[in-house]
């Protein structure tokens, strides 16, 4: 009896054993997990932990958008900027949990583009959970609370075998293997998430730079619902930041990165949207800075030379456009009042202070 229970139980440690051995392995020779802006960032932002005070929060248009290198030079700050690829309202709350638990975070900079606050649910866009998920240290608290949130049991299949959603096409795998052998690891190495080709590069701390000017014109990806300008998903975990924020002493600041005035022009009812955050940023005693209703062009100086596509800056754009950023954070700083630099209604905007993509919209201009 003893016999048959020890040989089940060895049979069953094989057995486990071998399910491990194999799915090491599938990652091992089918996952690019290298060439991973991700990836490099939480690698970043575990290596710097206990040093970072401000942290910058949202998807693409956050990383693209703001340097920590010159918010750093300018104003004295550790920042680091936590974006990531679609990185919707649930990404950010466990990205936000993530940095503060091994960071004294002092503010907390929140990009939100809308359409990421017009998601139904988080499992719209699993990938967008699995980008962050996958680089989480394993003892993380919050990797597997944001799996659980995204997808329930079904989503842990994916943290198991990742190659179910990262495999790597077959021409690469022989470079991919002697990148996971070498150096494509290493701390500091940005060689493998470059790409002159494409025009992008990583450059530290989040940030990443894109060469390139909009070529397809101004074409907006969603319309607001004036009815319901932010999703109950959404609302729920803006608030969900904005309530962790305030239980811990930590400033939140809202913003959106700037867009070009024709892609404004394009999208219908985003005044309701701006209108809603703005209500909310009162509620918790704090401001929302849409820059894309910025007063001043000349502050700003952008236009169609400084987007890469339809609503992203590109490299050129972000550095003016994180300087235009380090200055309002010093007016507000000082304690004076930043609602004064912004046009109060996306009307103001394009009849007083659009920038020079409104030619796309010279209807408007002369109605």
């Amino acid at each position: 009896m003893k016999k048959t229970v020890l040989r089940k139980c060895g049979a069953a440690a094989a057995f486990l054993l071998l399910t491990v051995v194999l799915l090491a392995a599938a990652r091992f020779f089918l996952v690019d997990d290298v060439h991973s802006y991700s990836r490099v960032m939480l690698q970043e932002l575990y290596a710097q932990a206990g040093e970072i005070d401000t942290l910058f929060l949202g998807s693409s248009h956050c990383y693209r958008s703001v340097d920590p290198a010159a918010v750093d030079e300018a104003l004295g700050t550790h920042s680091f900027n936590a974006g990531s690829s679609q990185q919707l309202p649930d990404g950010s709350y466990y990205m936000l949990r993530e940095a503060a638990a091994q960071n004294d975070l002092q503010t907390v900079y929140l990009e939100m583009f809308y359409t990421g606050y017009n998601q139904s649910a988080s499992s719209d866009v699993p990938m967008a959970c699995y980008l962050l998920t996958d680089f989480m240290r394993w003892n993380s608290p919050y990797r597997y609370e944001y799996l659980w949130s995204m997808g329930g049991m079904a989503s842990f299949a994916d943290l198991l075998l990742p190659a179910r959603h990262g495999v790597a096409s077959p021409r690469s795998l022989p470079a991919l293997w002697k990148a996971k052998l070498t150096d494509g690891y290493d701390l500091g190495n940005y060689a493998y998430v470059t790409y002159p080709e494409e025009g992008e590069a990583y450059r530290g701390n989040g940030f990443v730079y894109t060469e390139g000017v909009a070529q397809d014109g101004y074409t907006t990806l969603l319309n607001v619902d004036p009815e319901k300008p932010l999703s109950d998903f959404g609302l729920e975990n803006l608030r969900r930041i904005a309530e962790f924020c305030r239980q811990n002493n930590i400033r939140l600041v809202l913003f959106t990165a700037p867009l070009p005035s024709a892609y404004l022009y394009d999208t219908e009812n985003y005044q309701a949207y701006v209108d809603a955050v703005r209500q909310l940023a009162g509620e918790y005693g704090t401001v929302y800075w849409d820059f894309s209703l910025y007063r001043d062009p000349l502050g700003m100086d952008l236009g169609g030379g400084d987007f890469s596509d339809a609503h992203h800056l590109n490299g050129a754009g972000a550095e003016k456009f994180t300087a235009l950023l380090c200055e309002v954070i010093a007016v507000d700083a000082a304690g004076q009042d930043t609602s004064k630099l912004f046009c109060d209604t996306v009307d103001e905007k394009l009849t007083r202070y659009a920038d020079n993509t409104i030619f796309m919209a010279n209807a408007y201009l002369n109605s």
